[in-house]
């Protein structure tokens, strides 16, 4: 699998697995102000397995098999009860949701709201308690028990979005888009911009141009993002990889989620936007932002579909 071998190279640069150990411990010590070395040893213990399995050079099998051992032996994900899951899941169902929710609410058009790639349906829930009429879709209906009441439909394929013509005021995209392949990606968009009249997508990104209007705020605001930023372009995508495949295949224990690392710079975002219905209107920075248990080089999106 390609995306096995990107983040096995990536496992090889002990600069990149570095940056990330800072980010993860960032993220986890407030929400664990009193066991600062129980975080920092859960990481490196954690990462440490994930670096040796590649010591003796590319090995996807090895990594395989340290990815299961660190789920079960390290993040006893098989343990609801075990101290890091237990705040993990209410950080995963309560806290994050409803941050996000308070950030999104300023950038919605209208009172139709589509949750592309729902998952859980935590989100929905909120935006629904917020007084927006909430529409869902996934490739998987596992929505948790508040979001069930919501209008949801499965998609059957990985292009197919089955919302009417002109039926959504406003499609939010939350971290997505980097696990569509890119033969997917312009079918999905054609579609959305048929669906919507405005996007809202929220995406891990690197390579940001010095013109962006809050970038040099928010570098003075999060020391991550200004060592981020001044990294080689190819490393800071390394980065994005390897916090999105922990933060998913270790974090969550979903190792089998598809990752293909699609991620793009602002720039590559506005030109396949553009190219399939969509006007980028503005770009804000969230950056590592604090209070997310995995941070990353965040930006939102707001797009116009061009008629």
């Amino acid at each position: 699998m390609k995306a096995l071998g990107t983040v096995c190279r990536t496992l090889q640069n002990l600069d990149v697995v570095c940056f990330v150990r800072d980010t993860l411990i960032a993220g986890y010590a407030p929400y664990f102000p009193a066991e600062t070395e129980r975080v920092q040893s859960l990481v490196d213990q954690a990462l440490g397995w994930l670096v040796a399995s590649q010591r003796a050079g590319t090995d996807e099998n090895e990594l395989i098999n340290a990815i299961a051992e660190v789920i079960r032996d390290i993040y006893c994900k098989d343990d609801p009860t075990f101290w890091f899951n237990q705040t993990y899941h209410h950080y995963k169902t309560e806290i994050k949701p409803q941050t996000d929710v308070e950030q999104i609410h300023p950038l919605i058009h209208g009172q139709r709201v589509l949750d592309y790639g729902c998952g859980s349906g935590y989100l929905s829930a909120r935006l629904d308690r917020a007084g927006f009429q909430v529409f869902a879709t996934d490739v998987l209906d596992y929505r948790y028990a508040e979001a069930k009441h919501l209008p949801f439909v499965q998609m059957h394929s990985p292009t197919e979005i089955a919302y009417p013509d002109d039926s959504i005021d406003t499609a939010i995209i939350q971290a997505v888009l980097h696990h569509i392949d890119t033969v997917n990606l312009g079918p999905i968009l054609q579609r959305l911009s048929k669906v919507t009249q405005h996007l809202l997508i929220k995406e891990d990104s690197y390579g940001l141009p010095d013109d962006l209007p809050d970038l040099k705020d928010k570098i003075n605001e999060q020391p991550l993002l200004a060592y981020f930023v001044n990294l080689p372009q190819e490393i800071q995508f390394q980065v994005l990889v390897l916090i999105d495949f922990y933060a998913n295949a270790v974090a969550q224990g979903i190792p089998q989620m598809h990752m293909p690392f699609e991620f793009r710079t602002p720039d590559e975002w506005y030109r396949v936007l553009l190219e399939h219905g969509f006007r980028v209107e503005r770009t804000l920075v969230a950056g590592f932002e604090s209070g997310r248990m995995h941070q990353s080089c965040h930006i939102w999106l707001v797009c116009e579909r061009v008629n």
